[in-house]
């Protein structure tokens, strides 16, 4: 079967030009084989224009003569995260320790993440930044949606360019290489790890940052490189008209909304308690649930709110490695997808960046949980594949997502020689990927038809692991 074309208009067919004419930009590569979203097919190349477009696939043999020739690899779609805070990144590793009797589970993690936003710089998320975007891409992933809430200096005061965090944040993506959604978190109150460097006071506010935010990324990048999304902190970071003007804004403005929403049984009670409705029951009551709205974690929903969310259209992102390692519950991701609800997938808190990862301890939560197999769907694979790419893409408003006619050249390449899925033939290929993978078999990734990692490194990757280490060494300090 050919592959598929994608709904938006093909970009215009660039042809070979006569012997003697100036040939027209255009790259090619040829994988032994490639997934074109139904399968495996080798003897295939797929070419893309000067902006980086898919623009065809072939098999005539003088097209897969002039490819680049990407031998003893597969081709695949890029990766997609779909909730990164990055700053997290600086505190891995730091709050493995069990806290005291008398304290909060999760008291020992907030102490350390409030540690890490108190005396993080801007140049410092510029650091953590690119050091959690480029383990991403050496993961596969080429887009990544960035939950931004540091706004502030240390201190709480703003920077003399109000919003200038999070344009070092477009700064770390652009310079490492990975397309990037930031979603500017608002918050009224100091209650997140972010403190007072969180605190957008009003709504009002809230828009006039973000509409020049939009003007700052729509005049320094390409739109499909980086634009800008609206997050709330959480239900109760913001009044109930503040979190009714975001949403007006994000709706007329056409812009994805991003919030997270009971990661744990104690947020829903929460919210039950202050409004006498459950945290979806409240969204849908305020108008903010429609097809462009991802609720973050939804880890505690009842059976009313899965079918609010269906009805919606809404994507739910599912941070699992994150949600197991602070000992939270895993969304109902079964009872979402039967209910049409789209499952992305995040990398949240950073304790690993691994995508495929998570995508594959989302069915053996429900494995173990239900003591059976393949319980997602028949083909598994194919459907978290599909949350790791397509549903991304779409909470995102991503181009990419799918190897398609008309959309990003962005993919990468896996070695088939390598121990961790040597062996596995076309048919059973995805299925390896998904479940068996190592990142040692990640060998190339192209974002916009240009390269990213080369032999699964990436250029600069020696540079910014050791400004990285000094950052670590000083933010540790005694």
């Amino acid at each position: 079967m050919r592959p598929r074309e994608s709904s938006a208009a093909p970009l215009p067919v660039t042809t070979p030009k006569a012997a003697g004419a100036t040939a027209a930009v255009e790259t090619g590569w040829l994988p032994d084989c490639v997934y074109t979203g139904e399968k495996f097919e080798a003897g295939l190349a797929f070419f893309a224009d000067a902006v980086g477009r898919i623009t065809r696939f072939s098999r005539e043999p003088a097209d897969l003569a002039v490819a680049h020739r990407l031998a003893g690899q597969a081709a695949l779609p890029g990766l997609v995260n779909g909730h990164s805070q990055a700053f997290h990144r600086a505190a891995r590793g730091r709050a493995e320790i069990r806290g005291r009797a008398d304290r909060d589970a999760l008291a020992t993690w907030r102490d350390v993440l409030e540690r890490a936003a108190g005396r993080l710089t801007g140049e410092d998320l510029y650091v953590v930044a690119r050091m959690a975007f480029t383990e991403m891409l050496l993961s596969g992933v080429t887009c990544v949606g960035e939950f931004h809430s540091l706004h502030h200096q240390p201190d709480g005061t703003p920077w003399p360019e109000p919003n200038f965090a999070a344009q070092e944040m477009m700064r770390a993506a652009h310079d490492t290489g990975i397309r990037l959604a930031l979603f500017n978190v608002a918050c009224a109150q100091a209650a997140s790890p972010a403190g007072a460097r969180g605190i957008t006071p009003t709504a009002d506010q809230y828009v006039r940052t973000t509409e020049a935010l939009r003007a700052f990324a729509a005049k320094n990048y390409p739109a499909d490189d980086v634009w800008v999304g609206v997050a709330l902190q959480g239900l109760g970071a913001v009044p109930p008209d503040y979190l009714k003007a975001v949403g007006a804004y994000a709706h007329a403005q056409r812009l994805r909304m991003h919030l997270p929403v009971a990661a744990r049984a104690a947020d829903h009670a929460a919210c039950v308690a202050t409004s006498g409705r459950t945290p979806v029951a409240r969204l849908a009551e305020l108008g903010l649930l429609d097809k462009r709205f991802t609720a973050i974690h939804a880890a505690e929903l009842s059976a009313d709110e899965v079918k609010l969310l269906g009805a919606a259209k809404a994507t739910v992102c599912a941070c699992p490695t994150s949600a197991r390692n602070l000992g939270d519950s895993i969304a109902p991701v079964e009872k979402l997808l039967a209910a049409g609800v789209a499952i992305s997938l995040g990398t949240d808190t950073q304790v690993e960046i691994d995508p495929l990862g998570d995508a594959r301890l989302l069915e053996y939560a429900l494995r173990v949980s239900q003591h059976q197999r393949a319980v997602l769907a028949p083909e598994v694979a194919v459907a978290l594949f599909h949350a790791a790419t397509v549903a991304g893409a779409r909470s995102l408003g991503a181009t990419g997502g799918a190897l398609e006619v008309g959309r990003p050249a962005d993919f990468f390449t896996v070695n088939l020689y390598d121990p961790s899925i040597a062996g596995a033939e076309p048919a059973v290929l995805l299925a390896n990927i998904v479940f068996s993978v190592e990142r040692s078999a990640i060998r190339e990734v192209w974002v916009g038809a240009r390269q990213r990692l080369v032999n699964g490194r990436h250029a600069q990757q020696g540079a910014l692991v050791g400004k990285f280490i000094e950052l670590q060494r000083r933010l540790w300090a005694v």
